[in-house]
């Protein structure tokens, strides 16, 4: 019979075999979707409480968090797991922006590794990760939505179209000659202009980044790290990070860009329409506080 672990950060499913004890329902629904007769049968089985098995469950979670859970990982703490016969896993890990372990300030090792050493900048990739992890559990405090930022990054910089030669040289040389590489149209997310390592981790013709924050859950790891990194180099400058998307879009990521930078505060887009020469003569942006005497400093401040 197995042992209910210390601590109410752990997650169900990683320490209790519900066929074990007689249970219809798969340990990892049993953490999603916890019924009360089931934790109650546990409890009994484990000498616990019902209460403390619920505390180990998603059970309360607000739902944006639920939404960006991903229940079938299986990233580790080399720290955590050390000495044990089955690596724990902690409730916490399944989050999409979840990185390092709170215990050992680590990072979680897993199957899907590829990429990720190449994105570096630990720093914004913690702070990035804190922010998100924030905003999913709504105790979001920064002046920008970060739903919005995240829908920033995952939008075209570009009209799709085949990989350019530079692009190309990010693939081994064999694929870079296969004319299905050649030929077949490339999302260009504003991701790759906001961290432009990302196109190094992941080349350009392999990105399957998708285009809505549902479908996060489910993206690789080095595309939801790249994401981290991005959400907080846009909310430590997103004035100039905006102009720099901006400069680098042809015209149909400019009009995405600036139609969804409307929600922002309204210093910051007539910042943006000061400083980006593709706003100067059009768009709202450039015109929505011509009133306005902002500083440059002060806009950064906002983040």
């Amino acid at each position: 019979m197995p042992i209910c672990p210390r601590g109410s950060a752990s997650s169900t499913s990683g320490w209790i075999d519900g066929s074990t004890i007689g249970c219809v329902r798969p340990a990892l629904q049993l953490e999603f979707e916890p019924v009360q007769a089931d934790m109650e049968r546990i409890a009994v089985a484990t000498n616990s409480s019902a209460e403390r098995l619920f505390a180990m469950t998603f059970r309360g979670a607000p739902p944006r968090y639920r939404s960006l859970l991903r229940p079938s990982s299986r990233e580790i703490c080399p720290a955590c797991s050390r000495g044990t016969q089955r690596p724990q896993r902690l409730r916490g890990w399944s989050f999409a922006f979840a990185f390092w372990c709170d215990r050992h300030r680590e990072p979680l090792f897993g199957g899907e590794m590829s990429g990720v050493s190449a994105l570096g900048d630990e720093a914004s990739g913690r702070r990035g990760a804190e922010i998100l992890l924030q905003w999913a559990m709504e105790r979001e405090i920064a002046a920008i939505p970060v739903g919005s930022v995240l829908s920033l990054l995952l939008l075209p910089s570009r009209k799709s179209s085949p990989p350019a030669p530079w692009e190309l040289a990010y693939l081994p040389l064999p694929r870079q000659r296969d004319p299905s590489v050649l030929s077949r149209p490339c999302r260009r997310p504003v991701l790759s202009v906001v961290v432009p390592e990302f196109r190094a981790a992941v080349p350009t013709s392999d990105q399957r980044l998708s285009s809505t924050i549902a479908d996060l859950p489910s993206a690789p790891r080095a595309e939801r790290y790249a994401l981290a990194i991005g959400v907080a180099r846009v909310l430590k400058n997103p004035v100039d990070t905006i102009v720099r998307v901006l400069e680098a879009s042809d015209e149909f990521g400019q009009k995405k860009v600036m139609a969804l930078i409307e929600g922002w505060p309204a210093a910051i887009r007539y910042a943006v329409g000061r400083a980006a020469p593709c706003t100067r003569h059009r768009g709202e942006a450039g015109r929505a506080v011509t009133g306005a005497r902002i500083s440059h400093q002060r806009v950064q401040a906002l983040s």
